[in-house]
């Protein structure tokens, strides 16, 4: 039995027309270009070879009316099928005829039937399922034959579904997810389910959905306000992530220490200084107040010679006068004699030289005194200009410098105590986010009827939970939050929000998230990977006008980037085939096989080499 297939090419025929086809290898093919050259018919005709009804084109269009695949598998096995499209009663149809030729053990016939489930029996066969499993399609329970179309919605997501409102785990159309999910734990480790036997009543069973969904309810209300919590500390966080806070605090606090050691020093200078300055000072007023003291004295000691110059020049002036008197007895006039003031004169005579000589040492002791009060001036002048240059540098550099370092240090642990927030909301959500999983897969030991969702096995949705968590943050989604697999819509949900409710871009993105997860999933635990992937327009380049998709509603470039990209480097031993209009650029395709139709006539117009529009 084969280990593994692969498309290796897909084709289409018609009278008189060429020969159409692309040839695809193991791996990631991209198949690109403008609108209407045939990117989503070769993707139609993907599923029309795997039972679809929908025709992938018309005969009356475009000449063409069979359509052919081949595939291969690890081990050299072949099968090729071929499907005609015919004409009906309602219009053209696909054929319920598949001939095929095969080299693979246990498919017999080379014509096969859709409607008997033939053609999908050999289809399983490549998947190693060797008989037909039935496996519960419904609440009654109710079984059913598990067919290729039960489970093709888990490796093809065509442009119409690819941003479904709806879960891409179940197939599109359906309003039960039943025989889905049943089929999905079949493909994982071969359990069919049907065991489970729902025993509660229904009045009971509503109570305790009730119950589970306030709980439900509260926990989602606790993570949306842990969200919104978180992003507005993130706003508060405007430097690069890449900084070490730990390093960078030790590196100021070791700056700011050598700086208080500067400011200890020149503090102590300036207060040497400003001793010096004050000693100075007192001995500046002292000096000044001699020198006014000197100039009192000088002062007096002129006055003083000024009185005896009076007295000596009256003398001169008055030696030989005669005095006239009268005499008291007769009152007769008489000459009076002169007093001798010659002692007078000559004590004053005496008193003045003494003073100039003390003038003159006063002259020498204030000339002493101006030389010490300059000298002591310029000493101050000196002093005062090395204490404003240490005041200078204290107050324009290293007071500044500290006080900047100290914000810096300050900040730095404001981060780094947001940060720690951060951790801890991160832990609590997450934490609240696997209670909610917990809550949501809670089994119910009694029930009325049979519920895939709550019967599915926990550990495995778990691990799907999870894997579709870590590739949802490696695919760049915005903010990188929280997700999980709901188990009550087989959803995603992202923080608190759920898919259905995001734009038409996003849906788009979280589906292909979903499926390329499943795939890788099925290819590490599954007993029967399907090892394919057909995704039509899984980025939705140039698609906003045909399905009226608005700006907010697009996921953001470097999301788009990332999904491409995480899907050519993690596409393992699967095969991945993507259509899509336009590529992102920082992308690296060398891993994949790319097909590119130009609408030019000097490359690859189109798929059907003989339809031009």
């Amino acid at each position: 039995m084969m280990s593994r297939f692969y498309i290796t090419k897909i084709a289409a025929s018609g009278e008189g027309k060429a020969y159409s086809s692309i040839e695809f290898e193991d791996g990631v093919n991209i198949i690109e270009g403008p609108s209407n050259t045939g990117k989503s018919i070769v993707i139609a005709c993907i599923d029309f070879m795997f039972g679809g009804e929908e025709v992938p084109f018309t005969i009356a269009d475009t000449g063409y009316n069979t359509v052919s695949i081949e595939i291969k598998s690890d081990d050299g096995y072949t099968f090729r099928a071929e499907r005609k499209i015919e004409e009906g009663e309602n219009g053209e149809r696909g054929s319920n005829t598949v001939h095929i030729s095969t080299t693979v053990p246990g498919i017999e016939g080379t014509e096969l039937k859709i409607s008997t489930k033939e053609y999908s029996d050999a289809l399983l066969k490549l998947l190693g399922i060797k008989e037909r499993p039935r496996v519960i399609a419904t609440q009654a329970p109710k079984d059913e034959d598990l067919t290729i179309r039960t489970i093709f919605h888990f490796f093809f997501l065509g442009e119409e579904n690819i941003f479904e409102k709806r879960t891409p785990l179940d197939t599109p159309g359906h309003s039960k997810i039943t025989k889905s999910l049943t089929a999905l734990q079949y493909l994982i480790n071969g359990d069919d389910l049907k065991r489970f036997l729902p025993e509660v009543s229904v009045k009971e069973l509503e109570k305790r959905a009730d119950q589970k969904a306030g709980v439900i309810k509260y926990l989602n209300e606790k993570i949306e306000k842990l969200s919104n919590q978180k992003k507005e500390l993130e706003d508060l966080i405007v430097e690069d992530d890449d900084v070490n806070l730990d390093a960078k605090i030790e590196e100021f606090l070791a700056e700011i220490e050598q700086i208080d050691k500067e400011i200890v020093g020149a503090s102590e200078e300036s207060r040497k200084l400003l001793d010096q300055i004050f000693t100075l000072n007192e001995k500046l007023q002292e000096a000044r107040f001699l020198s006014n003291r000197y100039k009192a004295l000088r002062s007096q000691y002129m006055s003083d010679i000024k009185r005896l110059n009076f007295i000596v020049d009256g003398d001169v002036k008055s030696n030989g006068i005669k005095h006239k008197d009268s005499c008291p007895f007769c009152g007769q006039d008489m000459d009076i004699e002169d007093e001798d003031h010659t002692a007078y004169v000559e004590s004053a005579k005496a008193e003045m030289g003494r003073i100039r000589l003390q003038l003159g040492d006063l002259e020498t002791t204030e000339s002493y005194t101006r030389t010490e009060i300059k000298s002591i001036e310029e000493s101050l002048k000196n002093l005062n200009a090395k204490n404003a240059d240490i005041m200078n540098l204290l107050n324009q550099k290293l007071r500044p410098r500290s006080s900047e370092l100290r914000a810096a240090v300050a900040e730095y642990r404001r981060i780094q105590q947001v940060r720690q927030q951060l951790d801890s909301i991160s832990y609590m959500s997450s934490e609240l986010g696997t209670d909610v999983f917990e809550k949501e897969n809670e089994d119910d030991e009694k029930a009325v009827k049979f519920d895939a969702k709550k019967n599915f096995d926990k550990d495995i949705w778990k691990e799907l939970s999870d894997s579709i968590n870590l590739m949802v943050k490696e695919c760049a989604y915005t903010g990188q939050p929280e997700s999980r697999l709901n188990i009550n819509t087989a959803d995603i949900v992202v923080g608190s929000k759920h898919k259905k409710n995001q734009g038409k871009g996003y849906r788009a993105f979280l589906n292909t998230i979903m499926l390329v997860n499943l795939m890788k999933y099925l290819e590490t635990n599954g007993k029967y990977a399907l090892r394919i992937l057909v995704l039509d327009s899984p980025i939705l380049s140039l698609k906003e006008k045909k399905y009226e998709i608005k700006e907010n509603e697009k996921a953001t470039a470097g999301m788009r980037e990332s999904l491409i990209q995480y899907i050519i480097d993690n596409c393992g031993e699967n095969q991945v085939i993507i259509a899509e209009n336009e590529l992102p650029e920082n992308v690296d395709y060398t891993k994949a096989n790319r097909v590119i139709f130009t609408m030019e006539e000097n490359g690859r117009y189109g798929f059907l080499k003989s339809v031009r529009n």
